[in-house]
């Protein structure tokens, strides 16, 4: 094995100093670049502190973090009316966990479904084709109009005309249909703006222009963009036009004198007193694309007109969303998070009951659209919708959303379903438990040519031979239970000796420190086991035995171990066995009479076929073990190394690889 040794020495010769050349003197070239000739530098080196080496690490690593849940498969628990199951169940969790193979899975509450918000009013169209979030062109679309009729004076059009733009505007409001981040707040306040302009010099006080809004009638765009601007007051400085600003000024003056009445929407559950230290642990509020921070009670006043409600997961991903526009609710409370869940959780179980045998339920359009909005707000995560029927963990229903047909369908199994999945695998390699090591060292002619031409660097393979030893070629029967990500097995391996045979005491049942003599035939096939005497007392004989008569070995070039196996296994198909794995195996020998310890690092790699059965997936399986071998009491190796003569090491260590193929059960 020639090659383990250039390794080695390679090794060696890098961690090492080198005498081939001399040193380079001088800093290297690229400390040259940026510098003056005198040395000094062009440009500033910025120089970070600990702390901003640990954030700029720590941001890393949130990124990674962030990234591998994004994968996750997210879970939407319903929770049944009058029963407390819900998506932090852990036995929900578990049984759910099992079902979709998928043990990272993430579970969410009902209410995140409902996107009510980000579905846009068009009803032509379809779910697979909801868009879900507002894209950047959209923005640049509203800007150029803006800039476009901002640039037209008042007396530049007739009153009909304006009246027509107004109406063209507005109809662009679509476009910015649901303002979730802070960039859209700018368009939306100067497409207000110009709207509620149009509107004032078409010289007609009518709907929609102009709504009643509690006990007044206001120019509603002007009051929507001023709505904007009370939260953020630096919006009044994009508008360029003093007349344009004083009107939404007025406005804007009014609300924060108190003038305009105002409604409260409430975070609460029903049944469910508000926690805000939890409440903040989970979501983050955001109103018309600003964070906003609830009171005690889970309350946030607003005021009437368009408030865009969403509720962002402080975990990752997104929660619900909603579109309020109330003009007569002043006063009262809206309840957010109980809209959706009678919405998302009451009637969408409706739906799934009504005929629970189909495996692509009826749903309506909203709820499809709804479902379609979620998936593509979490794009890279299998999205699924779990039901625990009547509360019951063990009764849950499980639905898989499909984009490309924007439908549920229904994951096989059920009140029946047995969680535990089982593989049968056979495998075969080859193990080593020992080296042979050869060495030549240089002759006196070596070093004196060496000294003559003043090359002193070496070729490793010239000096030392590294050939590991076979100890056995394995083949292995196992049988292994997977449950989520554990993993439990058992196996049978007969390890066929490459050099030669083993030789080991017999084992008498009850005495096992007894030692079998025979007559001296080589054979060995006929044991008496009635002369015997104790190995912890080697003068003393139990019986008389002829002076011919040997110790009687056992001898065979097959070794079996029995064992058991425990580990862990990642991936998405954790539950299937499918994936890398990582485990420990305890087994008992026979030849030598050992404790059998290894540790192993496996993958198993489904082979691409069509499925005949759900519980069945053939693959191929490649395992690396290292570990040792125990001799103990009786062992003749065990025995062997008491001799203080001898003084040989009793543990055998021991590297293996096998490749093997199987199939899930």
């Amino acid at each position: 094995m020639q090659w383990l040794a250039c390794l080695w020495f390679a090794l060696v010769a890098i961690s090492g100093p080198a005498y081939a050349s001399d040193p380079e003197v001088g800093p290297p070239e690229s400390a040259l670049v940026g510098r003056t000739p005198d040395g000094t530098s062009k440009d500033k080196v910025e120089v970070k502190t600990p702390e901003e080496k640990e954030k700029q690490l720590s941001d890393a690593e949130k990124a990674a973090e962030q990234k591998r849940k994004d994968k996750l498969a997210r879970v939407i628990v319903l929770k049944w009316q009058g029963t407390d199951t819900d998506y932090a169940d852990s036995d929900v969790q578990r049984i759910v966990k099992s079902r979709i193979q998928r043990p990272d899975a993430g579970f969410f509450p009902d209410v995140d479904l409902y996107q009510e918000g980000r579905k846009v009013k068009d009803e032509t169209v379809v779910p697979a084709m909801q868009p879900a979030i507002v894209p950047s062109q959209n923005i640049d679309r509203v800007m150029a109009e803006v800039e476009e009729v901002s640039a037209v004076p008042y007396n530049a059009w007739a009153p009909a005309d304006w009246g027509l733009k107004a109406g063209q505007l507005a109809e662009m409001v679509e476009l910015l249909w649901f303002v979730d981040r802070v960039e859209l707040r700018e368009p939306l306040f100067l497409l207000y703006a110009q709207i509620g302009r149009a509107a004032e010099n078409q010289n007609e006080v009518i709907p929609p222009f102009y709504e009643q809004i509690g006990f007044q009638a206001v120019n509603y765009y002007y009051y929507l963009a001023a709505m904007l601007a009370y939260q953020d007051p630096s919006l009044m400085s994009k508008l360029t036009d003093q007349d344009l600003n004083a009107s939404i000024q007025q406005y804007l003056t009014m609300m924060q004198q108190g003038a305009f009445t105002t409604m409260k929407i409430n975070f609460e559950l029903e049944g469910v007193d508000f926690d805000a230290e939890d409440f903040a642990t989970k979501y983050e509020i955001y109103l018309n694309g600003l964070k906003t921070e609830p009171d005690d009670q889970g309350e946030i006043d607003i005021f009437l007109g368009r408030t865009d409600i969403y509720l962002k997961r402080v975990d990752n991903g997104h929660g619900l969303s909603e579109r309020l526009e109330v003009s007569k609710l002043e006063g009262k409370r809206y309840f957010v998070r109980d809209v959706a869940r009678k919405k998302m959780g009451l009637d969408l179980i409706e739906q799934l009951f009504l005929h629970l045998n189909e495996c692509v339920p009826q749903l309506d359009s909203m709820i499809l659209n709804y479902l379609a909005i979620y998936a593509k707000i979490h794009e890279k995560a299998e999205i699924y919708v779990a039901v625990p029927k009547e509360g019951n963990a063990n009764k849950t229903s499980i639905w898989r959303y499909d984009r490309p047909t924007a439908s549920l369908s229904k994951v096989q199994g059920g009140d029946d379903s047995f969680p535990v999945h089982f593989a049968v695998q056979l495998s075969g390699g080859i193990a080593w438990s020992s080296a042979n090591v050869a060495t030549s060292p240089p002759t006196t002619s070596d070093v004196a040519g060496q000294a003559q031409s003043g090359d002193f660097s070496v070729d490793p393979q010239n000096f030392v031979d590294i050939e590991a030893i076979p100890a056995f070629i394995p083949l292995t029967l196992e049988l292994r239970a997977h449950y989520n990500r554990l993993m439990l097995g058992v196996g049978a391996e007969a390890g066929f000796n490459t050099g030669g045979n083993y030789n080991e005491r017999y084992i008498l049942p009850g005495d096992e420190d007894a030692v079998v003599y025979s007559d001296g035939d080589d054979s060995y096939d006929n044991p008496v086991y009635g002369d015997t005497f104790s190995v912890s007392d080697q003068e003393t004989a139990k019986g008389e035995k002829p002076p011919t008569w040997g110790q009687a070995t056992h001898s065979d070039s097959v070794n079996r171990d029995l064992y058991v196996t425990g580990g862990v296994v990642l991936g998405r198909d954790a539950g299937f066995g499918i994936g890398p794995r990582i485990a420990l195996r305890v087994g008992w020998t026979n030849m030598p009479y050992a404790l059998n310890t290894t540790a192993h690092f496996g993958w198993n790699f489904e082979i691409p076929m069509k499925k005949q059965l759900p519980r069945v997936r053939p693959y191929v399986d490649i395992d690396g073990r290292v570990g040792a071998i125990w001799p103990f009491r009786p062992s003749l190796a065990w025995e062997i190394a008491q001799d203080p003569k001898a003084n040989p090491v009793p543990v055998s260590p021991i590297v293996g690889i096998t490749a093997g193929i199987g199939t899930t059960l």
